[in-house]
């Protein structure tokens, strides 16, 4: 679900893989970026899932197990992280990227379990088309208080 636009000077404004962009930018961010001296290239998106182990507490005992917090390795979470991110930069990449906007990060745990989580990095790739830019000057804003 989304909008098509045109160009309204008929330049194409397809990727380096000569597809049409697709991206996740508001109508004031896209204007914004055009306005910018940047192009959208596409959607990128990387993800990680991970099964974070409980770290036991030794070898396994007959007595009755205790109840206690899962001990995580403090790693690994910023590990995914990263990964999903590297995921999302890659694909950005592959586009001839110069940068990525409009970054999401999300974490979410998911009913497999509360030691598995996954992140979900989201922007939009861009490239920069012009070296000076000439943003359109404000206009007046008229006061109707008396």
């Amino acid at each position: 679900m989304g909008t098509a636009v045109k160009a309204e000077s008929g330049v194409s404004h397809r990727n380096a893989l000569g597809k049409p962009f697709t991206s996740d930018l508001s109508g004031q961010d896209f204007w914004t970026l055009m306005h910018t001296g940047h192009i959208p290239q596409g959607l990128v998106m990387g993800t990680c899932v991970y099964h974070i182990a409980h770290r036991g507490l030794g070898a396994p005992s007959l007595r009755r197990p205790e109840r206690r917090a899962p001990q995580f390795h403090p790693g690994l979470s910023y590990e995914a992280r990263e990964l999903a991110m590297t995921r999302m930069q890659d694909e950005a990449n592959q586009l001839g990227a110069s940068g990525i906007v409009g970054v999401r990060l999300e974490e979410k745990s998911h009913q497999w379990g509360s030691h598995t989580i996954e992140f979900l990095s989201l922007g939009t790739a861009v490239v920069k088309t012009a070296d000076e830019v000439t943003l359109p000057t404000p206009t007046t804003i008229i006061s109707l208080d008396n």
